[in-house]
């Protein structure tokens, strides 16, 4: 299963047919409407190749690429994570040779997204790799800025493939996807164990319909759009500023240098795009790490119900902590192991089963009508935060998280902070009535 066949599963998106430039116009297209996919039709200056964003913009999208509503979201993506699927459909590559050592810009549209610091960017490119040792292959998602011809940047955080390229003399061969199912995407940005390959995780999501092919000695989705051959090299170069999901500038580093040595593409290719900083990036980042928090805040509190990062919150400083609240100590237990399961995290909110966690106006009128803040308000002073959080303290890198207590008070009875509802409102259909 592959991204087109999602594209057709969806079937209500977004298709524009008149050229877009690369600069600006495409993601500022991209953004307008982040509730369904969109397809560019016609990319200026590249009349072979089509574009595609919003894939995973919202929580109804991924759930309908992982086969559940939004709520079984992270139920879905635990039970992958301890039942991986191991690989069956190897099928031949819908992709082919375009070119040898590439000059990328030509063949694929890189856009630049934001002004001041003019930066092509690839920000959806999964790249995939193979330890030496074990033979487990690693999917991870890593932005690429465009240097100039074969050669990009890459953004290598010190994760399972950056453990790779150091155990690897002489630079890492790897293979740069673009456009990919959906679950594929929700597999390579998950923290799996380095013992797992996370083509048997998206396997599992995609109940055994992941078909792969071999390239050049690595196992890569059959119908991903865009592959590239590419050595991650020892050469450092500047890379940077990007826009991260704080939506604000990040600095710059020196990070490796990759060559590109070979383009492949399928007939009339759809480019994927992400938009740094907005809900695709934030849900690729956020959305994987829930499973985990989940799991830690269970052990403390089993009655958690479902645990969201928010949008708002860059889907990596927020979260909201739904429970069933059998106890007054319960939510604050819950807020602890949630900071703890995820240090990056500022605040947590906690809500009661009946607010749905995902509904930024639910958990602000749990907050409003249910919290008081010198009771329900505890402070964690000169903890480490996220270098993503530009509030920290720069030279300390420490910050004050907070957990919010939005449950209903034990002293009071239930009914007096239930929600009102007009009758016969989530049953009507309006269009019957037009």
């Amino acid at each position: 299963m592959g991204l087109r066949s999602f594209l057709d599963d969806v079937g209500d998106r977004n298709v524009l047919t008149e050229p877009v430039e690369t600069r600006f116009e495409l993601p500022a297209l991209a953004v307008q409407d982040e509730r369904r996919p969109i397809v560019f039709e016609s990319v200026a200056d590249y009349p072979d190749v089509r574009a595609v964003s919003n894939l995973v913009s919202s929580r109804a999208l991924i759930g309908e690429a992982l086969g559940v509503e939004p709520s079984g979201i992270i139920d879905a993506v635990s039970t992958a994570m301890d039942d991986p699927l191991a690989l069956e459909r190897e099928r031949p590559a819908a992709f082919e040779h375009v070119a040898d050592e590439p000059d990328v810009a030509e063949h694929v549209p890189i856009p630049i997204y934001y002004d001041e610091h003019e930066r092509q960017y690839f920000a959806s490119t999964v790249v995939i790799a193979k330890d030496p040792e074990t033979g487990v292959h690693n999917l991870s998602f890593h932005r690429m800025m465009y240097d100039e011809g074969n050669r990009l940047v890459m953004r290598l955080v010190e994760r399972h493939l950056h453990d790779i390229y150091t155990r690897t003399e002489g630079g890492l061969d790897v293979a740069i996807v673009m456009g990919v199912n959906p679950a594929v995407e929700i597999a390579a940005a998950t923290s799996f164990s380095p013992d797992m390959s996370e083509l048997d995780l998206a396997n599992r999501l995609l109940d055994g319909e992941l078909a792969t092919t071999e390239f050049h000695g690595l196992t890569v989705p059959s119908e991903a759009e865009l592959v590239m051959g590419a050595t991650i090299t020892d050469e450092r170069a500047e890379e940077g500023p990007f826009v991260d999901l704080s939506r604000t500038w990040d600095r710059t580093r020196q990070q490796p240098v990759v060559e590109v040595n070979e383009l492949h593409a399928r007939p009339d290719p759809l480019a994927r795009v992400i938009v740094p900083g907005r809900k695709e990036h934030a849900h690729l980042m956020g959305i994987p790490q829930e499973p985990r928090i989940y799991r830690i805040v269970e052990n403390t509190v089993p009655t958690v119900e479902n645990v969201v990062l928010t949008p708002g919150g860059c889907s990596w400083l927020h979260g909201v902590v739904q429970i069933d609240k059998r106890t007054e100590g319960d939510p604050k237990n819950a807020g602890m192991a949630a900071l703890a399961a995820h240090p990056s995290m500022k605040k947590v909110t906690v809500v009661d089963s009946d607010v749905d966690p995902a509904d930024p106006d639910a958990v602000e009128w749990a907050t409003a009508t249910r919290m008081q803040p010198d009771r329900d308000i505890e402070t964690i002073e000169n903890a480490k935060g996220s270098s993503l959080d530009p509030s920290q303290d720069y030279e300390t890198g420490t910050l004050t998280k907070w957990i919010v207590d939005a449950t209903i008070p034990g002293d009071r009875e239930r009914s007096e902070f239930a929600e009102v509802t007009v009758p016969g409102a989530d049953e009507l259909d309006l269009s019957e009535y037009q």
